[in-house]
């Protein structure tokens, strides 16, 4: 075949294929949608998922509903949303824990680079909860005692998450030793907290923000830049002599291959929703402050969280 004859044929299957990717679009979406959440039921990420599932729906026009695939660090669920096909119609609630630091613990089949971005919806804060019956009122109170007591308390977080690897960064900032015993997720360890398997808890504010408003948590800090606008009698970290910081994402994301038409109309309906007074306002009751970022910055996180998080986990 001739250079000239390979230049046409390349450009009119280049043309076909942005055709039919235009022409799925076109009818985009004509039955409903799943969104799946790679967490169990009642923590953070399927909080969100559940408050953002019915706008998303309304804004597309066709239901989305919401399934649990959890197990494997977030990796199940996120290799279902790989696998599935590549028609939009199976987008993903992605997480830093499924998406960065879950493949850089171990090869489970998939990198950031597997996914195309759509849009963060959130940049949660990380917070250190105790009983409600706990002798520390204050991070400094857990601190001392820690320091004189090394190895005696525990903490509860799904091995390698963001809560884990924040308390990690809270031991050494603070010359302490805690014993990890690790979840299956935010909700799990919420209840090893209530039932006393657990001394603290680092988690999302919207894992445990029930159990402080019914009183029977107390927040000791929080690991923010800033404190956070849900909880602003809590302090951060940094306020009380630690500068340590988590700040895990929650955003939509789907496999690449989905084509580009499709996911432009996905990343519109995102942005609309995520940008809602009223879902925003949903949203805080849960104790979850909406910080939305476009695909291209959201994107730029991804590559951000692997390369930061990269040299603590590969190989461990």
């Amino acid at each position: 075949m001739s250079k000239l004859a390979r230049l046409f044929w390349t450009a009119v299957f280049l043309s076909s294929t942005l055709w039919l990717g235009a022409a799925q679009a076109q009818g985009y979406p004509s039955k409903p949608i799943t969104l799946i959440v790679t967490w169990p039921a009642g923590g953070s990420t399927d909080v969100i998922a559940r408050l953002f599932a019915e706008p998303l729906g309304e804004a597309l026009g066709q239901p989305v509903a919401v399934v649990n695939r959890a197990g494997g660090g977030g990796s199940l669920g996120t290799m279902a949303a790989l696998d599935a096909p590549k028609d939009g119609y199976t987008i993903l609630m992605t997480t830093s824990g499924n998406h960065v630091l879950t493949p850089l613990k171990k090869d489970v089949g998939y990198t950031y680079q597997n996914f195309v971005p759509i849009g963060q919806l959130v940049a949660a804060t990380i917070m250190l909860a105790v009983r409600a019956d706990s002798k520390w009122k204050t991070l400094d109170d857990f601190v001392k005692d820690a320091k004189a007591n090394p190895g005696k308390y525990t903490f509860g977080a799904v091995p390698n998450g963001m809560p884990q690897l924040t308390l990690n960064g809270l031991e050494k900032a603070a010359g302490i030793k805690l014993v990890h015993i690790p979840q299956k997720g935010g909700a799990p360890g919420a209840k090893a907290l209530l039932a006393g398997d657990v001394d603290v808890l680092p988690a999302n504010a919207a894992t445990v923000a029930s159990n402080l408003k019914a009183g029977k948590m107390r927040a000791l800090a929080m690991f923010g830049e800033q404190r956070d606008p849900a909880f602003p009698d809590v302090p951060t970290a940094k306020e009380q002599g630690y500068a340590v910081f988590g700040s895990p994402f929650v955003g939509v994301a789907v496999a690449k291959g989905v084509p580009q038409p499709v996911i432009d109309k996905l990343s519109a309906a995102v942005e609309k929703v995520a940008k809602s007074a009223d879902f925003q306002a949903k949203a805080e009751k849960t104790a979850t402050v909406i910080t939305y970022l476009p695909a291209k910055a959201f994107g730029a996180v991804w590559a951000r969280d692997w390369n930061t998080y990269a040299p603590m986990l590969k190989g461990k």
